[in-house]
C-alpha cells in the first residue's frame, strides 16, 4: 500500500524542518500507524511526502522513492494522489475553501466530479456518523477552533480515499470529541482502510494503532507494536521525550471550592458573552488571585475563546463587569492590563525575525533580553528565523515569548499546547509558573488534561449555554 525505499527530503534552509533521512518502511493495506518523536522530528514531513505536498508543493531536495498503491509519488499528479489520499492537517484552517459546513464537507467529492444524489447520501451518513448535526447549516467563520477541527475530519471521512492521514488531529478537541473521533478510525479500521496519524498526545490510541513508528531527528529509530509501546516504562518514556501514555484525570482543586471572597485581583461578574450573535455565556463569573493559574475546560464551542477576547479587550460582553483592584475596566484599558496568545498565533506575529517580533512594542525590550526570553521558550539560535518559518509549536512558544515581554499583569493563553512535545510543554510550565510566582495572574483555556495537572491551581468549566 505504502512503501518508503531509501527516501530522503531536505527543505531549504528557511523551512524550518532539517527533513527526513534515509526512510526505508512498508505500511500494508488496513495497517494503522501512529507515528510519535518530538517536534521537528519528521512527522509531518512523512506525511506530506505520501500525499504529494512533497515535492508537488513544497520543494527541496530528495533522494529515493516513495509508493503509495503502486504509484510512485513523484511521478504522480495531485489529482490523481488526491483520488487515493485524504489529509487532515494541523492548522483545519489551511485546508478550507467554502464558507459553509456543508459545502466544506463535500468539497473533494465535488472536485471529483461524483453524482450530486450520490454526494448527498454520502453526506448524510457523514454527518449522521460523525454526530455533526449541531455544526449543520453554520458558517464556518462561525465554528470554534475544535469545531473547525470536527469538519476537516469529516472532510477526509466522506473521502472514498483509502489512505486517511492525520497530522495531530486532536490539537483542539475536547474529550467528548476525542472520543467521537477515536470510535470513527476504529470504524475506517474495519473498512480497511490504511491510516496514518502523527500525534503528541497519545493516550487516546491506545489499543488503535497496529504499529508505532517512533522518530528522532527525521530518522526512524524504533517500530514497536502497540502493546509493546503502551507497556513501556515511565522512565523510558521521559527519555524518549514523549507526553503521557495512560488516561489521566485533573486533580487541581476545582473552582467551585474556592472561597471567592478571598480573590480580590480579577473579577469579571454576570458576563454575558455573544458569538455571531449567538449567546454562549450568560450571567457567568470568573475570580483571579494574583500569582494564581486558573485552568478553563468546556466542550467545543462553549465560548472559552469568546471569553478569553472580552477579558483582552479584543471584544465587548454584551453585558457585565470586569474590575481589576476593584476598579472597573473598559475595553481599552483591558487591553493595557491583559496579554493574550491566540489558538492561532498566525494573527499576532507580525515582524521579520524572532528577535524583532519580541523587540516591536516592547520599548522596555534589548536584544539581550530578548535572546533570553527565546532561550526560555527553546527557541536557541532562531533570533534571526522569520516567524512564519517556524512550526507551530514553535510560533507558539514565540508567542508566550512575546506575551512575556509585554510585561502585562495578566496572561491569557487559548490552548497553548497544540503542537507541543513533551519538552516544549514542560517549557510552557515552567515559563508559566515563573511568571506566576512574579505575581503575574495567568488563565489557561485548555482541552489537555495532563497540562491542566501540571500548571493550573484551579479548573473552571464551561458548558454551553
Amino acid at each position: 500500500m505504502i512503501h518508503f525505499e531509501n527516501y530522503s527530503f531536505t527543505y531549504g534552509k528557511e523551512a524550518g524542518e532539517s527533513g527526513i533521512h534515509n526512510i526505508n518502511l512498508t505500511i500494508d493495506q488496513g495497517e494503522c500507524i501512529l507515528l510519535c518523536g518530538a517536534s521537528g522530528c519528521g512527522k509531518s514531513t512523512l506525511i506530506r511526502s505520501i500525499n504529494g505536498i512533497i515535492p508537488h508543493v513544497i520543494t527541496g531536495e530528495s533522494e529515493g522513492n516513495v509508493y503509495v498503491n503502486d504509484l510512485n509519488v513523484q511521478e504522480t499528479e495531485m489529482y490523481e494522489l488526491a483520488k487515493i489520499t485524504s489529509s487532515v492537517f494541523q492548522n483545519p484552517k489551511s485546508q478550507f475553501f467554502n464558507t459553509d459546513v456543508e459545502s466544506e464537507i463535500v468539497y473533494s467529492l465535488e472536485n471529483q466530479g461524483i453524482d450530486v444524489s450520490i454526494i448527498d447520501d454520502k453526506l448524510d451518513k457523514t454527518i449522521s456518523e460523525l454526530k455533526l448535526q449541531e455544526l449543520t447549516g453554520r458558517s464556518m467563520f462561525e465554528l470554534s477552533g475544535g469545531e473547525k477541527q470536527q469538519i476537516a475530519f469529516a472532510g477526509a471521512y466522506i473521502s472514498d480515499a483509502p489512505v486517511v492521514l492525520l497530522d495531530e488531529p486532536t490539537a483542539n478537541l475536547d474529550p467528548d470529541s476525542i472520543t467521537k473521533i477515536r470510535n470513527i478510525i476504529v470504524k475506517m479500521k474495519a473498512e480497511g482502510k490504511t491510516i496514518l496519524i502523527a500525534e503528541h498526545r497519545l493516550s487516546w490510541l491506545n489499543g488503535i494503532a497496529d504499529r508505532v513508528v517512533y522518530m528522532r531527528n527525521g530518522c526512524i529509530e524504533n517500530i514497536m507494536n502497540d502493546d509493546e509501546f503502551y507497556r513501556i516504562s515511565e522512565n523510558k518514556r521521559i527519555e524518549l521525550g514523549l507526553r503521557e501514555l495512560g488516561e489521566n484525570s485533573v486533580s487541581v482543586k476545582p473552582d467551585s471550592l474556592i472561597d471567592r471572597s478571598t480573590i480580590k485581583y480579577l473579577e469579571a461578574t454576570d458576563l454575558t458573552l455573544t458569538y455571531k450573535k449567538h449567546t454562549v455565556q450568560d450571567r457567568l463569573s470568573l475570580y483571579l488571585a494574583k500569582g494564581e493559574i486558573l485552568g478553563i475546560t468546556g466542550v467545543n464551542g462553549a465560548g472559552k475563546t469568546t471569553l478569553l477576547r472580552a477579558l483582552a479587550g479584543l471584544s465587548k460582553p454584551k453585558s457585565g463587569v470586569i474590575t481589576l483592584n476593584g476598579k472597573k475596566l473598559n475595553q481599552k484599558q483591558r487591553r493595557k492590563h491583559f496579554g493574550m496568545v491566540m489558538q492561532d498565533v498566525n494573527y499576532q506575529l507580525f515582524a521579520d525575525s524572532c528577535e524583532n517580533e519580541c523587540l516591536l512594542g516592547n520599548p522596555g525590550i534589548t536584544k539581550d533580553s530578548a535572546n533570553g526570553l527565546l532561550n526560555e521558550a527553546l527557541l536557541n539560535g532562531l533570533n534571526d528565523r522569520h516567524p512564519q518559518s517556524l512550526s507551530g509549536g514553535q510560533k507558539q512558544r514565540l508567542a508566550l515569548a512575546v506575551c512575556k515581554a509585554s510585561e502585562k499583569d495578566i496572561l491569557l493563553l487559548d490552548e497553548p499546547t497544540s503542537g507541543l512535545d513533551f519538552a516544549s510543554m514542560l517549557a510552557v510550565k515552567d515559563i508559566l509558573k515563573n511568571l506566576a510566582s512574579e505575581g503575574k495572574a495567568i488563565i489557561v483555556v485548555t482541552h489537555d488534561s495532563e497540562f491542566l495537572k501540571l500548571v493550573c491551581d484551579r479548573v473552571m468549566s464551561l458548558t454551553k449555554n
